[in-house]
């Protein structure tokens, strides 16, 4: 069934502010396209009976909405354009006829170049990422990528690669901040996109087990490789210091349970000069040296790094607690 309800703007905006969101916020949390949300808000479309049902558990006046309703069948359009193609029978055929020779659309699957930001950005996925099959209320498969933070430490990195990914890829995503949780979220709702990730090598799903660094960039220049090394560290890695030595010797820390990672970060490292070793699911590079190396050769993107890195330069030691941001 569908519904018509008689004052669907107000309906909707009674869901929003008992929420507290707007309505794309909405769209991401219920998992609705926003394009067909804004649709739905206006009345120029008829809204699913679920949905309708899910979105009338947030609002205060259930009965109100549920009398001033109005409901169709599933075909209730169909029905109506087949009585007008009745009337109409030598139109109805012609445009039959016509849409025997529509081609059907194929999904685009987008070629990404391998810029430096694309292999930053492939390297957050590995650190934080994942790819992710999601059905939305008509029961039709979605895709979607998310790569999530801390909301207090990595907003500000997250709200980053939320602004490169739209200036040098032409990616579109959205950035979210659970009001609940200490979790920030940055999505890309496109199938194409995950698809294309997906060709590269990375698995849709659950990675344990399945990432690396693909063949096709693991071959280019180092000026690439440090930039999918840069992702890593700004997502799973840190600068750190242990509490018994007064927190005065720092050191980079990469973190994956998947070895086959840690094994390719490993010889690319040391092949680079950096001295590292791997302890469980680290990869520790220690000395004043190589941790000024490492920020003045690979660098880092994110915020919470950089404080730590020249708190230490100023201080002669690393702060306690990432505060500063």
């Amino acid at each position: 069934m569908r519904i018509k309800l008689s004052k669907p703007k107000e309906f909707f905006n009674e869901i929003l502010a008992k929420k507290d969101k707007n309505l794309k916020q909405l769209s991401e949390i219920i998992s609705v396209n926003y394009s067909a949300l804004k649709k739905y808000r206006r009345g120029n479309l008829l809204i699913p009976e679920e949905l309708f049902k899910k979105l009338l558990e947030f609002s205060d006046n259930k009965t109100f909405w549920e009398n001033n309703l109005e409901m169709f069948k599933e075909n209730w359009g169909a029905s109506k354009a087949g009585k007008i193609s009745a009337l109409k029978d030598k139109e109805h055929k012609r445009i039959a006829y016509a849409r025997t020779f529509k081609k059907i659309k194929k999904l685009r699957i987008p070629s990404i170049p391998y810029t430096e930001f694309f292999c930053e950005f492939y390297g957050a996925l590995l650190g934080d990422g994942c790819i992710s099959r999601l059905k939305d209320w008509e029961g039709k498969e979605r895709m979607a990528v998310f790569i999530s933070g801390n909301k207090k430490l990595d907003s500000n990195y997250l709200t980053y690669l939320k602004k490169k990914l739209k200036e040098e890829l032409k990616i579109s995503s959205y950035f979210y901040q659970y009001k609940n949780k200490n979790v920030c979220l940055l999505t890309i709702r496109n199938k194409g996109v995950a698809l294309s990730l997906n060709k590269l090598g990375f698995p849709i799903g659950k990675k344990y087990g399945k990432i690396k660094i693909p063949n096709k960039i693991i071959k280019l220049p180092w000026k690439m490789q440090k930039m999918i090394i840069r992702g890593i560290f700004d997502t799973d890695g840190s600068i750190c210091a242990k509490k018994r030595e007064g927190y005065k010797y720092p050191q980079i820390c990469l973190t994956s349970i998947d070895q086959k990672l840690l094994k390719q970060l490993y010889k690319i490292l040391r092949e680079k000069g950096y001295p590292c070793w791997i302890g469980g699911p680290n990869i520790f590079i220690r000395s004043n040296w190589a941790v000024k190396k490492w920020f003045e050769d690979v660098g880092s993107s994110n915020n919470r790094n950089i404080f730590k890195y020249r708190y230490w330069l100023k201080n002669n030691i690393l702060p306690k607690g990432i505060t500063g941001l």
